[in-house]
């Protein structure tokens, strides 16, 4: 497990190694230790726009002493519908995930872009927050362990705009992740009736009337 602070000197290790400015996302347990809603991680997870950026951040990983894992297919459940696939670097206990563009079966959108109101800058590392909100999302398409379990520590911490969540879901609908609601849809279903989040009813009720309006359109096809 990584905390709050080895996840910054880490950040520090890598971007004192950078020869230039890169930029990046930070989502998952590592976006939620920025929010004070959990300790410590697994695995961070970073989320980048750039392929030359992903690449420079994936040499330094490996100067500071960290490899390549291979076998992670099991670790994202729905890996095999991934079209970017991610890439694991472990060292030790830590592990970072990292991303180019899509996140297993969801994308970075603009709209995801311009909710991030947290900027951190670790020398030649530029790491952006993304929104509680974006965090439940990205859980949904993820879905590894644990994933629900914080997904619920989000909903206890902050009054979550579910707007943002409904308007984004049919977003990357329609942008090409079109069965995200559905996922969404099964992945908030099942925080409610297993470890009783406070989603409301009228939430899931829209969510699954847009999952049903997608399905029925696709079997039409």
């Amino acid at each position: 497990m990584i905390s709050f602070n080895e996840q910054s000197d880490l950040f520090k290790l890598i971007g004192s190694s950078l020869g230039k400015k890169v930029e990046c996302f930070v989502i998952g347990g590592s976006a939620m230790m920025f929010y004070g809603a959990k300790a410590e991680t697994k695995d961070v997870d970073l989320v980048f726009m750039n392929k030359d950026d992903m690449r420079d951040v994936i040499k330094s990983l490996y100067d500071i002493g960290f490899e390549e894992k291979k076998t992670i297919v099991k670790i994202f459940k729905r890996y095999e519908s991934a079209r970017n696939k991610p890439v694991m670097m472990i060292r030790g206990d830590g592990r970072f995930d990292l991303f180019l563009k899509e996140i297993i079966t969801f994308k970075m959108s603009e709209n995801i872009i311009d909710r991030v109101k947290e900027i951190h800058e670790f020398n030649n590392l530029i790491i952006k927050v993304v929104s509680p909100e974006d965090i439940i999302l990205l859980k949904s398409a993820t879905e590894r362990e644990k994933d629900k379990a914080d997904a619920l520590s989000l909903m206890e911490k902050f009054n979550v705009n579910w707007d943002i969540v409904i308007k984004e879901s049919i977003h990357q609908a329609d942008i090409g992740a079109y069965l995200f609601p559905v996922f969404l849809f099964d992945f908030l279903y099942e925080l409610k009736e297993d470890l009783k989040a406070d989603v409301p009813k009228k939430v899931l009720d829209e969510i699954r009337k847009i999952s049903e309006d997608l399905l029925e359109k696709k079997l039409k096809k």
